[in-house]
């Protein structure tokens, strides 16, 4: 019969073996180069979905500390993020009636339609991610060279003008006139979408 501590020195040494063996596999795998990183080839499901879990993990955790201005989705604001997202986002993201851009349809994993109408693009979690950027993805930290109220005003945008048509988004862009006061209520309309 064993004695306790000779039960209990085997369980050490079976945990700690099992740890070695685990992190001598991973460094096998990993400079085994068997997993394909290539950007023209889609990520392994298990591995994608890990991916965006921790991304959306990590978002949530982290947004909403930053208070959005008083006047967030004044039309000012509004054509000013219309602007900058037209200079630096749609290249990637893409704007209405607009083939992606090459650069765009490079990017592995894709980057999601912002101006889609089925997005939900809470203002303070696009904030975040706009100013902060995502690791492993294609998505830069803007907060390096944009203000925050530059940042604000596309979070602005992208949440104010989802669905937004070709000649709306063109209109906002270019400047022209429109009549009628185009502010919105923060809070949007309360359908499904708007949830996130």
């Amino acid at each position: 019969m064993l004695s306790l501590r000779s039960r209990i020195t085997t369980v050490v040494v079976t945990v700690a073996a099992v740890f070695i063996l685990l992190a001598a596999g991973g460094l096998a795998f990993m400079y085994s180069g068997a997993y394909d990183v290539s950007a023209s080839s889609r990520d392994n499901p298990i591995v994608a979905k890990l991916l965006h879990g921790t991304y959306e993990a990590s978002m949530h955790r982290r947004a909403g500390s930053d208070v959005a201005p008083g006047d967030l989705l004044s039309l000012e604001n509004i054509r000013s993020g219309a602007r900058m997202y037209d200079a630096t986002c749609a290249v990637c993201h893409g704007a209405p009636d607009r083939p992606l851009s090459p650069i765009g349809q490079g990017i592995q994993p894709a980057a999601p339609a912002l101006l889609s109408a089925s997005r939900r693009n809470k203002p303070a979690l696009m904030f975040w991610t706009i100013k902060h950027g995502v690791n492993m993805t294609a998505m830069p930290s803007f907060g390096k060279t944009q203000s925050d109220q530059a940042i604000w005003q596309v979070a602005a945008f992208i949440y104010a003008e989802r669905g937004i048509s070709k000649d709306k988004y063109d209109q906002l862009v270019h400047g022209r006139a429109e009549t009628g006061n185009t502010s919105l209520s923060l809070h949007g309309p309360a359908s499904e979408a708007d949830k996130q």
